[in-house]
């Protein structure tokens, strides 16, 4: 019986489409695959099996099991960036508004199921497979570092922030207690910010504690005086 790359060039869809689908559906098996059963457990036989795939067509594109789990990693952190990285014009016209936005999508995407299943997998099997959690560092949590400390340069480039800041410091400070602590939270079985409102006051907590040691008071002027 044909697999499901078979059936699909039978079908006379274009080949590109079709190496296309059958990426995405690799990928997000492996992904469901490596989340629900730990990196060990689970075998390139047993994604091909549950994508109908055969196994070759799985080698053609990732010539081993820890290539495309690297891959599954990179491709989420990808996902994020895409999704949350903000146009330029929206950092110019407002940075500390789009600072805000961006950091409030980038809570959901950290909260998602799918980043808890796959950070539960480094976490269980990290002292076994230590390359791959220094891959996951690299393509998605150094990622949203730097992506933070960009929109945070563009705050201080307005002049909000004051002088004694440093910026890289203090993006990894305020990364570490919007996206990272509720997190892990949430790692630890938690049932925290399971809802949009509740994401929304954690945010405002966050960020009205934080700021309020960053940002520059606001300048008044000077009263005027009345001649006699």
């Amino acid at each position: 019986m044909p697999d499901r790359d078979e059936r699909k060039k039978i079908s006379g869809r274009p080949d590109g489409r079709v190496s296309e689908e059958l990426d995405i559906l690799i990928l997000k098996t492996a992904s469901r695959l490596f989340g629900e059963q730990g990196y060990a457990a689970t075998s390139v036989e047993q994604i091909a099996a549950v994508a109908q795939v055969g196994k070759q067509t799985i080698y053609r594109r990732h010539p081993s099991k820890e290539s495309l789990f690297k891959t599954v990693i990179s491709e989420l952190g990808k996902s994020f960036l895409v999704a949350a990285t903000p146009s330029d014009t929206m950092v110019s016209s407002d940075p500390l508004l789009t600072l805000r936005k961006t950091m409030r999508m980038l809570l959901d995407l950290v909260l998602s199921p799918e980043t808890l299943s796959l950070s539960r997998t480094f976490i269980a099997e990290g002292w076994r497979f230590p390359d791959l959690v220094n891959h996951a560092g690299a393509h998605i949590f150094d990622p949203l570092e730097e992506l933070t400390c960009r929109l945070m340069t563009a705050v201080s480039d307005v002049g909000l922030l004051k002088e004694s800041c440093d910026l890289k410091e203090t993006s990894r400070l305020f990364s570490g207690l919007c996206l990272e602590h509720p997190h892990q939270q949430m790692l630890f079985g938690r049932d925290v910010l399971m809802t949009a409102k509740e994401r929304d006051d954690f945010l405002e907590n966050a960020w009205t504690a934080f700021m309020t040691g960053i940002l520059r008071a606001p300048t008044s002027r000077p009263a005027t005086v009345k001649e006699v």
